[in-house]
């Protein structure tokens, strides 16, 4: 009897065996699977998303910012990120970098919030009315689309907080430059003195233009991030078909970092162009500009390299910044949610 309790298989039995794992591994894979989130689960943890983001990039931002409205070829106050960086050190102090971080948390924290639960609320109606109800992965198209629709949500909800974070950043260089006194006391002030002068229109100036560049960028950063993380899966889990049932939850902080990291810094180098155009529109003393003759009279006036003043700052900025968002992003869910 002791025989017969230990043993080993048979080989009919050995068969029936190996063949049922891989039969039940998919379906032990779909339970890992994480649920969609609900839309306060999505909107909570962009918030966490964005205190990461606006911590990690807003040095890069203002530098970027400072670059991209110093004038013209004769006039530049900078050489480089590196030189802005240093002059803002010595001549203004440390915490110059952090210029219009107020606004910047209002317009992050806005952006994140908005866009990505208006891409998650996106993502579920578009599963619902054209997938209808399966359970298949978006694929990088869809995942486009439900990007560039959220980014319209998104641009209309920050362009007062970006229109104030960006005056905020550029004013005030310009007096400490000319050893002037600061135009803006802060976000508030310079709200109140904005809509004086311009009427409420004048905090949603260059709204053509944050459109023109949310679009095309959560087009791109949302559905890179996607398409990395499934490569990140697929190449842990052995397969596309694995990683499709996989969760984001078996990924490593380490590369939710660089997943998110990388997205920002491509979404960044395929949309730059039109940001400058947008801290030009937003900070020119000229109303009622068009983004057409703010780019003839730059390309004119300072040639094509304008469009890409301070790329440098923003591409160093993309990676930490947009690694922290989705840190935080991910991680808040896996700590409240999971």
């Amino acid at each position: 009897m002791n025989d017969q309790i230990f043993a080993s298989p048979s080989i009919k039995e050995k068969k029936n065996l190996s063949c049922s794992y891989p039969e039940e591994e998919p379906a032990k894979m779909a339970k890992r699977k994480r649920q969609p989130l609900s839309m306060t689960q999505s909107a909570t943890s962009a918030m966490f998303g964005g205190v990461c983001n606006v911590i990690a990039g807003q040095p890069f931002d203002t530098i970027k910012v400072r670059l991209q409205t110093q004038g013209t070829r004769e006039k530049k106050l900078y050489a480089g990120p590196f030189d802005c960086f240093s002059k803002m050190v010595r001549k203004e102090g440390m915490f110059s970098l952090y210029k219009g971080t107020s606004g910047a948390f209002a317009s992050i924290m806005t952006e994140n919030v908005v866009l990505l639960t208006a891409n998650t609320g996106i993502k579920a109606m578009y599963r619902k009315y054209c997938m209808r109800g399966t359970d298949r992965a978006l694929n990088f198209s869809e995942h486009a689309l439900c990007g560039g629709l959220a980014g319209i949500f998104s641009a209309v909800a920050i362009t007062p907080a970006e229109v104030v974070k960006v005056r905020l950043q550029v004013y005030r260089g310009k007096c400490a430059a000319k050893g002037d006194v600061h135009q803006y006391k802060g976000p508030i002030d310079c709200v109140r003195k904005t809509v004086r002068a311009e009427g409420i229109p004048g905090l949603f100036r260059g709204l053509n233009s944050v459109l023109a560049r949310d679009l095309p960028f959560n087009c791109v950063f949302l559905s890179s991030y996607e398409v990395i993380i499934h490569g990140m899966l697929s190449f842990r889990g052995g397969g596309a078909d694995k990683a499709a049932l996989a969760s984001k939850d078996q990924l490593s902080s380490l590369e939710i970092l660089l997943a998110g990291g990388f997205a920002g810094t491509i979404g960044w180098a395929v949309i730059f162009p039109v940001d400058v155009l947008k801290s030009r529109l937003q900070t020119s003393k000229i109303k009622n500009q068009g983004m057409l003759s703010v780019a003839r009279r730059i390309l004119a006036t300072e040639g094509i390299g304008a469009f890409y003043l301070g790329c440098s700052a923003a591409l160093l900025r993309a990676f930490p910044a947009n690694a922290g968002l989705f840190f935080g992003y991910e991680m808040a869910q896996r700590m409240l949610f999971r």
